[in-house]
């Protein structure tokens, strides 16, 4: 097999990966739009993710319990419920600043504090824009209306919660290596076992008076495309053509997804989410650039 081929799959698989992803935040932004409480979308992100982790079960090996309980609450449960509670408050350009645009930020900080691992200048430089792109949504935010306003702030706050706490889950991957197929079906089946009895019993649902089309695209996005297929398509990717350059190509996703989101959910662009979006893609490819190889890791959704 001659080298384009390689490289045209991992292309392929790339472009794909970046559909999901953006098309993660416009079906979210659907969702929070609907009759479906949040509470209601991360049931059926992990009892869909479940079954087929059930599936891949005896493929892997799953770590201590331990292991299983922390990728659950910062990998599953803490970061769906935030984005999925935000995306009923803040639009989709929003989310896009603040989800994948801002985790570089959040995870370098978490890991400055925690690990003490101090980014490099170039990092700095990158990290400050991303910085300018959160304060310049904060802005837009604060430009609406009191009432609106305050439910935006609400929203952006979710977002941000829901990026450190995925920023914590990167970082435990690289305390607890392990192959991509065995975090996702860790987190997802430990999520599972802990949030769906909680949401039965406890949690204000709506799934019984919400249209089956919108239950069937909230379960078969999340709970397939999303957590499976889109980590299994990126992991293709990194193998063909390399993380540094699968990781640039994924800092489009936070554009692609705010302008996907003025046609498709008729949510206008401000200048301040622009101006923003634009600081975060140019942090994100500078830090990507300037990253090491080893510490970049596959961002999930």
């Amino acid at each position: 097999m001659s080298e384009s081929h390689p490289t045209r799959a991992g292309l392929i698989a790339a472009f794909f990966t970046i559909c999901i992803w953006t098309g993660f935040i416009l079906v979210s932004r659907h969702g929070g739009k609907s009759v479906l409480t949040g509470w209601d979308v991360t049931a059926l992100r992990f009892g869909v993710g479940s079954l087929i982790a059930l599936f891949f079960l005896p493929r892997v090996t799953l770590p201590p319990y331990k292991v299983i309980l922390l990728f659950s609450a910062f990998g599953g449960i803490g970061y769906s419920i935030a984005v999925y509670a935000g995306f009923r408050l803040a639009p989709a350009a929003h989310a896009a600043v603040l989800l994948p645009g801002a985790l570089p930020f959040a995870t370098a900080v978490i890991a400055w504090l925690w690990l003490r691992q101090k980014p490099s200048p170039a990092q700095r430089i990158a990290l400050l824009l991303v910085f300018i792109g959160i304060a310049l949504t904060a802005a837009d935010t604060l430009s609406h209306g009191e009432h609106l306003s305050g439910m935006q702030m609400i929203g952006d706050a979710l977002f941000l919660c829901g990026s450190a706490s995925w920023a914590i889950f990167t970082l435990l991957l690289r305390r607890y290596p392990m192959p991509p197929l065995t975090a996702a079906v860790t987190t997802t089946l430990g999520s599972a076992i802990l949030y769906l009895p909680v949401w039965w019993l406890f949690l204000p649902s709506t799934m019984l008076h919400a249209p089956p089309a919108e239950i069937a695209i909230q379960a078969a996005y999340q709970g397939i495309l999303v957590v499976f297929v889109a980590m299994l398509l990126y992991t293709f990717a990194v193998r063909r053509l390399g993380a540094q350059t699968v990781t640039l190509l994924m800092a489009i996703v936070p554009g692609l997804a705010a302008l996907a989101a003025v046609p498709v959910l008729g949510e206008p662009l401000s200048l301040h989410t622009m101006a923003g979006l634009v600081a975060v893609t140019v942090g994100a490819v500078l830090g990507a650039r300037s990253a090491p190889i080893k510490t970049l890791q596959p961002v999930q959704n």
